[in-house]
């Protein structure tokens, strides 16, 4: 769960508070406790942390379920994974073409626009 928080903050961080953004921030990305998150946004209180983590977290998740950006950036990731498997075999026989080259070309521009 904490990949999927750290991922969720990249997408959809600047739609949350400061407060809520770097609570999360400092919770998923930096794997600080409770009371160094408190300290480290200015020595606020716990409570005040946890709830600026909790209430960041649930926005998060809304966002995912009302967009669904993370699931299809993971679908995407995972069928261009696959497809560069593919593309490795095809690579390993006799069928090695210019379109395969092409097709590699087109595999990096998707990785490198995510």
């Amino acid at each position: 769960m904490n990949e999927n928080f750290a991922l969720l903050l990249d997408i959809y961080g600047e739609l949350l508070s400061k407060n809520q953004r770097e609570a999360v921030d400092l919770k998923y990305n930096s794997d600080l406790s409770l009371s160094e998150i408190a300290e480290e946004m200015g020595g606020i209180t716990r409570p005040s942390a946890n709830d600026a983590r909790k209430k960041g977290e649930k926005r998060l998740l809304a966002f995912e379920e009302a967009l669904g950006n993370a699931k299809r950036l993971n679908f995407v990731l995972k069928l261009t994974a696959r497809a560069r498997e593919l593309v490795g075999a095809i690579s390993e026989n006799e069928n090695y073409s210019q379109e395969t080259d092409e097709l590699l070309k087109i595999l990096s521009e998707i990785e490198n626009a995510m």
